[in-house]
């Protein structure tokens, strides 16, 4: 039988040739499949929905295989592709779940984005919107304090004696600088400095203050010469009682009292005029000694017209003796170049920081003396 089967020819295949044919009423023919083709593609078409069922629920499942199937001819698979492809269903069942987590990953690549966009530009818009409102009002307190501080350190380089050692912080000690205070006269306060008690003046700032507290003006410096601005950005020029403030207030005591006397003596000389206002203040003793010593002075040789006593700032403590005199210019022509002339040529602590005219807000036209602060006192 064997031998039989080797010398018949062996029909030959025409490839495609299931494809071309067709049923008698022109319509493609199904193809037919032999058992073990049908159970094998059975097989495939489980497996399949099997796996898709399997990746829904995120399990992998192996594909099961036929028992001893052998491999699958090439031109049974093409005839299945051509004919079967079409109708079995399997592939559909996993279609809408692939196509629900390509749209979940297509709206979170929009809307991801489109989050941090919209988070970056309202913290644009608010940073953009704030910045040039809230430089300004940074800066402000800034600019009042350098304004106040500026106010001050004029104040002192014009009424501070030279040679009066004052004690300032260090911004403070560099402005009076630039105005031409001497350098060698500054005592720059700070951590480890020393206390303002080596010094005449000490101009009390806000950096003062955090250094000393309240026993500046309680112990060292009790009186204050002007004061400038307010609040934390106040400054106060200070008389340092380097001897304490009791010591202070008994040399000052005794200096009115000189002052009192200096004063009737002034209102005794005919020489001298002097309204009623001043002659409240020389009566309670007021008036620096030094301007009265000038003035009995300068009456010796002209007639004197006193119209006011005063002191050149604001915020000055009671009982700190007035510096400056106004003279009245009216009387004889060139009498006002002449007391300038001669106060000038004063000696010692008797002659004047400056004399010049000055009109004041009334209109008038006076001749004012200055002296500069703090005032001598005798203790």
């Amino acid at each position: 039988m064997v031998n039989e089967g080797r010398g018949r020819e062996l029909p030959q295949r025409v490839r495609d040739e299931a494809r071309a044919a067709t049923s008698p009423s022109g319509t493609r023919a199904a193809p037919v499949f032999s058992a073990e083709l049908r159970q094998r593609l059975e097989a495939a078409v489980t497996a399949e929905r099997s796996g898709a069922a399997a990746r829904a629920t995120g399990v992998t499942q192996e594909r099961p295989r036929v028992p001893n199937a052998g491999p699958v001819t090439e031109d049974e698979v093409t005839e299945w592709i051509g004919t079967a492809g079409k109708s079995l269903d399997a592939a559909p069942d996993a279609e809408p779940e692939s196509a629900s987590w390509l749209g979940a990953g297509l709206a979170a690549l929009i809307v991801i984005p489109a989050l941090v966009i919209g988070s970056l530009a309202v913290v644009a818009v608010r940073h953009f919107t704030a910045t040039p409102q809230s430089g300004p009002v940074s800066a402000a307190p800034a600019r009042h304090e350098a304004a106040v501080r500026g106010e001050a350190a004029t104040w002192v380089a014009q009424q501070v004696s030279q040679g009066a050692a004052v004690s300032c912080d260090q911004a403070m000690c560099a402005a009076l600088e630039a105005r031409g205070f001497p350098q060698h006269d500054l005592l720059v306060l700070g951590p480890v400095s020393l206390d303002p008690r080596h010094s005449d003046v000490v101009v009390e700032t806000s950096a003062v203050r955090a250094l000393f507290g309240t026993s500046l003006d309680q112990a060292w410096a009790p009186a204050a010469l002007a004061s400038f601005g307010s609040g934390s950005a106040g400054i106060t020029v200070r008389v340092v009682a380097a001897h304490g403030t009791v010591a202070y207030q008994t040399a000052l005591a005794g200096e009115l009292a000189a002052g009192k006397a200096a004063g009737a003596s002034l209102l005794a000389d005919l020489r001298i005029s002097v309204p009623a206002p001043a002659r409240a203040q020389l009566t309670a003793g007021l008036v620096d000694p030094r301007l009265l010593s000038a003035l009995t002075a300068l009456s010796r040789h002209l007639p004197v017209g006193i119209v006011q006593f005063g002191n050149i700032g604001t915020g000055a403590s009671a009982g700190v003796p007035f510096r400056f005199a106004d003279l009245s210019q009216a009387g004889q022509a060139g009498q006002v170049e002449q007391a300038r002339s001669y106060l000038n040529e004063l000696k010692g602590t008797l002659r004047p920081v400056r004399t010049l005219p000055v009109v004041l807000p009334d209109g008038q036209a006076v001749l004012r003396v200055e002296f500069t602060a703090p005032s001598p006192l005798q203790g």
